[in-house]
């Protein structure tokens, strides 16, 4: 330990300079989204595999365990919300000091960011643990799913700091403007769940395909965390900013906030929503959850491009150059636009045959078929807003996404779901319709707000 700890210091005196990625504030700015994207892709690719694997997995389980998991799954997004406000606002810190090239201030951050990650997810963890029961039962789990959602969930609260630290130091990672190393941290992720959860599942069933998924994201996180202390990454842990440092935690904190909201009324949205599918029977939820997750997958293009917001905006304005910021948000769009056309139209194509790789039950397929063609057109809006929330979060501006998440959501997406599926007599159908009209009116909001241009001139 006193060795590695000597190495650390010897490493530090090094010259910086040849760590540092290329300066995506300079020169060709196809160049820099590629630089940045294709990496995104690929580790959103691996991000996105341990959902999909394991719903290939629990599809070998029955319906009823595809439905258990998919319950904790949502309760457990619903509650990680401030995490994820906590990795915005932490990316959006780092890449604004990478920008400025003050990349002892971008240390300082990671560390902070760290700190806060894992004293936020141990003591969710906790509460997870603790309350798994009321809080599957409050989802809407019933007596064919509420024992086999309670073991996997505490299973996934336990190994909660492990779940959320790989995606937080990704995000911190790649703001800084190294994506390949992010790419390389969820390799080791999506490697060690490849080999274990076929093992784990056989032997252990529900429970091993949770004890799975946080095994993976240990390895993955403890790569991570070797990248940064070892000074592998453009930003490291140092240890003489072990300690806090209450300047910059208001700081990213200060983004966060908002955030917290902006990330968490999509989510509680979506936990209220899953109760109302789930009253439709587990048929209907099984369903809606494998939708979910090839949805996720059809997105990964979409969201590897997405990635590269943060960076490039946070980046360029710290460099003083919005319109370079603007010109990247532009070309982001368009090439979400492109790609979600084409992906979307062969899944609403191919609906059955896909459905059925993931469900050995008629009608759980013929169910999951009808919802990926009804919401493939809102999932297109959902791609979209997403372009414009990350480029106004990489600015540091997390409150108008806030408020805009709250006025599609809660006053037109889940009382319309109500009205349309209980009032008006549609059932699941009027919970996808929707879905398709809260994200289309998102999008034109995030859209408008975009075009005002405030983010520009946001200080962090």
């Amino acid at each position: 330990m006193v060795r590695h700890i000597r190495a650390i210091g010897a490493h530090r005196g090094r010259s910086l300079e040849q760590e540092h990625p290329p300066d995506i504030t300079q020169g060709s700015l196809a160049r820099s989204i590629w630089h940045l994207a294709w990496p995104g892709m690929i580790s959103q690719l691996l991000f996105m595999f341990p959902n999909l694997y394991d719903a290939v997995w629990l599809g070998q389980l029955g319906r009823e365990a595809q439905a258990a998991a998919g319950l904790a799954m949502t309760v457990r997004f619903t509650m990680i919300s401030v995490l994820m406000a906590l990795s915005l606002g932490s990316g959006a810190v780092v890449a604004r000091y990478v920008g400025a090239r003050d990349y002892d201030k971008a240390n300082t951050a990671t560390m902070q960011a760290v700190i806060l990650m894992v004293v936020s997810s141990g003591a969710l963890g906790l509460v997870g643990v603790v309350l798994a029961r009321p809080l599957m039962v409050l989802s809407g789990a019933d007596e064919s799913t509420l024992g086999l959602a309670v073991r996997y969930a505490r299973i996934l609260f336990a190994g909660l700091i492990a779940m959320e630290m790989v995606p937080s130091l990704g995000y911190m990672i790649s703001a800084a403007g190294a994506p390949k190393l992010m790419m390389g941290m969820t390799m080791w992720t999506a490697g060690v769940l490849l080999v274990a959860e076929p093992l784990m599942v056989r032997w252990m069933g529900l429970e091993g395909a949770a004890l799975a998924m946080v095994g993976s994201q240990t390895v993955g996180m403890l790569w991570g965390l070797g990248l940064l202390v070892a000074g592998r990454a453009p930003v490291r842990l140092d240890l003489r900013h072990l300690g806090l440092d209450i300047p910059v935690i208001r700081q990213i904190l200060r983004v966060a906030t908002p955030a917290v909201l902006q990330r968490g009324t999509p989510n509680v949205a979506m936990s209220l929503l899953t109760r109302m599918i789930a009253a439709y029977g587990a048929p209907t939820l099984a369903a809606w959850i494998v939708a979910r997750r090839l949805f996720d997958v059809a997105q990964i293009p979409s969201q590897g491009l997405s990635r590269a917001a943060p960076a490039l905006v946070g980046q360029n304005l710290g460099a003083g150059q919005p319109g370079r910021a603007v010109g990247a948000v532009r070309s982001l769009a368009r090439l979400v636009a492109l790609t979600m056309v084409v992906i979307l139209g062969l899944l609403t194509l191919f609906a059955p045959q896909v459905m059925a790789l993931f469900s050995d039950d008629a009608e759980t397929t013929a169910l999951g078929a009808h919802i990926l063609r009804v919401l493939g057109v809102g999932y297109l809006f959902f791609a979209l807003n997403y372009v414009y929330d990350s480029a106004q979060g990489g600015a540091g501006d997390t409150l108008s996404p806030m408020v805009i998440n709250l006025v599609a959501l809660w006053v037109l997406q889940v009382p319309l779901a109500y009205v349309l599926s209980r009032g008006a007599g549609l059932g699941a159908n009027g919970i996808w319709l929707a879905l398709v009209l809260g994200w289309g009116l998102q999008l034109v909001l995030m859209w408008l707000r975009y075009r005002q241009g405030r983010w520009k001139s946001k200080r962090i």
